[in-house]
C-alpha cells in the first residue's frame, strides 16, 4: 500500500520531440515542472504526476492550470504550446492540515514553537524524517492541552483546540496550508477536564465529535456542529470510572463498528478497545494488549495506508515511533507495529497531536 497518488495527463504531439510540463495551483502559486519524451514507437507524451510529492512541494486540493511547449530532439522550438485546467480533489482527512492527502503530526517544542511534519507512506513504511518539518509559529506556550479535531469548524481541512491555563478553550481554524486562522474562544472552564480527545465522529452526524473526562473520572461528549464559532451542543454525560486511564484517543472506526471507536490506557499500560455504537455511547471494553505504557503519545492518524481503515501512531519518550494500522476486526483492532522512518526528527518536543 502507498498514500503516493498519481494523475495520468497524456498529449497527442509528432514524434521525436521534447515537451516541457509546467503545473500551477492557482491559488498558492506552486508550481512544478517537467520535462517529457516520447517512446520511439509512440507519439504520446505522458505525465505520471505524484499528488503527493514532499521534494517537488505540497500539491494540496483546488484548482490547477497546465501548460505544455514542444520542441524538437535538439532544443528547436517548434511554435507549439497549450494549456487547460483542472481541479483535484480528495477526501477530508482528520489530520491533514496542508490539504495534500497525507498524516501531518503536529509537536510543540519546550519554548512554544509548534511544528508540522508532513508524512508519506511508501512500500509499507511511514515516512516522517525531519525534512518535512515545519515551523508553523511561536508562542503556543501559552496552551497546556492541544488537540487535533478534524474539521470541526465545519470547513474541508483539519483544525484544532487548544486549551489555555485559565481553562479557556480556544478553536484554531486550519487555512489549507499547514497553519491556521486566527483563534476563536469557543468555551470556559475546560480545565475540569484531565483528557481530551477529538475528530471522530461519534454520533453517526457526519460531523467530528470531542470527548472529555473530568477529574472525578465521567466521560463527557461534546457533540459537533460544523460551526466555527459554536461547535459544540450541550455536553452530555456518557459514562464513569474513566479515571482509570491515562490516555483517551479517537481513532475513528478502528474496528468495523457504526462510528466512532475509542482506544485508551490504562495505568499499567494494558490498551483497550471501546466500539463505537453510532449514539456517542461504547459498547463493553475489549482488551488489545500490554505494555503500551512504553510509550509517550498515542497519535490517531486517520488512514495512513489508504487501505479504508484508521490507523494508530505511537511515540517513545525518545522520539521512537510505530504505527499500528487498523483491521476493523474488534477482536483485533490493530495489526503488530510497523517502522516509522522518523530519521532526525528528534523529540525536544512536551506535546504532540
Amino acid at each position: 500500500m502507498t498514500n503516493r497518488q498519481y494523475i495520468w495527463l497524456d498529449w497527442e504531439l509528432s514524434g521525436g520531440a521534447w515537451a516541457t510540463v509546467v503545473i500551477r495551483n492557482t491559488r498558492t502559486g506552486h508550481t512544478t515542472t517537467d520535462l517529457l519524451g516520447t517512446a520511439s514507437n509512440s507519439n504520446t507524451f505522458r505525465l505520471s504526476w505524484d499528488t503527493h510529492d514532499i521534494e517537488k512541494g505540497d500539491v494540496p486540493n483546488g484548482d490547477y492550470t497546465w501548460t505544455i511547449t514542444a520542441t524538437t530532439l535538439d532544443g528547436t522550438p517548434l511554435g507549439f504550446q497549450a494549456s487547460g485546467s483542472f481541479k483535484l480533489v480528495r477526501q477530508p482527512a482528520a489530520h491533514d492540515l496542508n490539504v495534500n492527502g497525507a498524516f501531518d503530526l503536529l509537536q510543540r517544542d519546550p519554548a512554544g514553537g509548534l511544528w508540522r511534519t508532513d508524512s508519506t507512506y511508501y512500500s509499507g513504511e511511514l515516512d516522517m524524517d525531519s525534512s518535512h518539518r515545519a515551523l508553523i509559529g511561536p508562542g503556543w506556550q501559552i496552551y497546556d492541552r492541544i488537540e487535533a479535531v478534524g474539521n470541526l469548524g465545519g470547513s474541508s481541512v483539519s483544525d484544532i483546540l487548544a486549551r489555555d491555563t485559565s481553562g479557556m478553550l480556544w478553536l484554531h481554524t486550519g487555512n489549507g496550508n499547514g497553519g491556521f486562522y486566527g483563534r476563536i474562544k469557543v468555551g470556559t472552564g475546560w480545565q475540569i477536564y484531565n483528557r481530551i480527545t477529538g475528530g471522530s465522529d461519534l454520533t453517526g452526524d457526519g460531523r467530528p465529535d470531542v470527548l472529555a473526562v473530568d477529574k472525578t473520572g465521567v466521560l463527557w461528549l461534546h457533540p459537533g456542529t460544523g460551526n466555527a464559532t459554536s461547535p459544540f451542543t450541550a455536553r452530555k454525560k456518557i459514562g464513569t470510572g474513566w479515571g482509570i486511564y491515562n490516555d483517551i484517543t479517537a481513532v475513528g472506526n478502528i474496528a468495523g463498528g457504526p462510528a466512532g471507536d475509542l482506544l485508551t490506557r490504562d495505568t499499567s499500560g494494558v490498551l483497550w478497545s471501546h466500539l463505537g455504537k453510532g449514539d456517542g455511547t461504547f459498547a463493553p471494553r475489549t482488551r488489545v494488549g500490554g505494555g503500551w505504557n512504553t510509550y509517550e503519545h498515542l497519535i490517531a492518524t486517520g488512514d495512513v495506508s489508504k487501505d479504508g481503515r484508521p490507523d494508530l501512531l505511537a511515540i517513545r519518550s525518545n522520539g521512537d515511533m510505530s504505527l499500528y494500522r487498523g483491521t476493523g476486526d474488534w477482536k483485533i483492532p490493530l495489526l503488530g507495529a510497523q517502522r516509522v522512518w522518523s530519521y532526525a526528527i528528534g523529540f525536544d518536543y512536551d506535546h504532540a497531536a
